[in-house]
């Protein structure tokens, strides 16, 4: 006799808003995607909305879809969203760009995986994106992106302020088949004067690479634009050779010994339509 298992109830998630000056930050923590399709009705579920959405034949081993940060400018309704939809979405879904043999050993553990199509083909297996951010703009306000030379205010970062509000998640997070990580995290902290998001894609294949892209995103309680400096680093295991196995495997404090391959510094302007 087959045993039926309980299915868990889908709990909202969790969610907290902080208010500082013209922002609200929203941000919304829960579990990792369901494995099956749970549509309710005409409400399609989260798994289906990702399987149709997305062209990648198979996706993390944790997923959070509704691990979220919204920032918003009150005033205008215009924001900026972090979510792992978007995120997913500028993942490579027709070649692997990292030529190893460990790609053929990770889809033929993966062959089960609950997410994966009928058909699989050859596509990013490292998740790797460029994602910083989705900008929404108002029915009445547009959002503008201009490089700049602005950087955020050192002083008032290294103050010992009371943090109002802060934050942890994870977006989405796969071991490589353990080969190596990728991992999709978002941090946050709100001051009394401004507030602070870093948003980071870690990947290691172990004895090729390690990649780090990270987006700050940078305001302050009066302003009516945002700062984004989205820095991508990178480094072979053979430049890194000389470090020992603990720095090696240090996923914050590795940053210090890549190259950075590129650095773009925005500012975020709320103007008019």
């Amino acid at each position: 006799m087959a045993v039926r298992v309980k299915e868990l109830p889908i709990r909202p998630a969790v969610e907290n808003q902080t208010n500082l000056g013209s922002w609200a930050l929203l941000t919304t923590q829960s579990h990792i995607l369901r494995s099956q399709c749970k549509c309710n009705g005409n409400v399609q579920c989260n798994h289906c909305l990702y399987s149709h959405t997305l062209k990648i034949p198979d996706l993390p081993e944790m997923t959070f879809d509704r691990n979220t940060l919204t920032l918003t400018h009150t005033k205008s309704g215009c924001k900026i969203y972090l979510n792992t939809l978007d995120a997913l979405k500028l993942v490579d879904d027709k070649q692997d760009l990292i030529k190893v043999s460990y790609s053929e050993e990770w889809l033929a553990k993966r062959q089960d995986s609950s997410h994966i199509k009928n058909t699989p083909k050859p596509f990013d297996w490292t998740f790797s994106t460029a994602y910083s951010g989705t900008l929404v703009d108002s029915s009445s306000h547009k959002i503008s992106v201009n490089a700049t030379t602005e950087e955020p205010d050192r002083e008032k970062l290294m103050r010992r302020d009371k943090i109002l509000y802060h934050t942890e998640f994870v977006m989405f997070e796969d071991e490589l088949a353990d080969n190596g990580s990728s991992k999709l995290i978002v941090k946050c902290r709100v001051m009394p004067t401004f507030v602070l998001i870093l948003m980071r894609h870690y990947l290691r294949v172990d004895k090729v690479m390690i990649r780090v892209q990270e987006t700050r995103i940078y305001c302050e309680d009066n302003w009516d634009y945002f700062l984004r400096d989205v820095t991508l680093r990178e480094a072979s295991f053979n430049e890194l050779n000389h470090l020992q196995t603990s720095v090696l495997y240090d996923e914050w404090g590795i940053n210090e010994h890549l190259r950075v391959l590129k650095r773009d510094l925005d500012k975020v302007c709320i103007e008019n339509c």
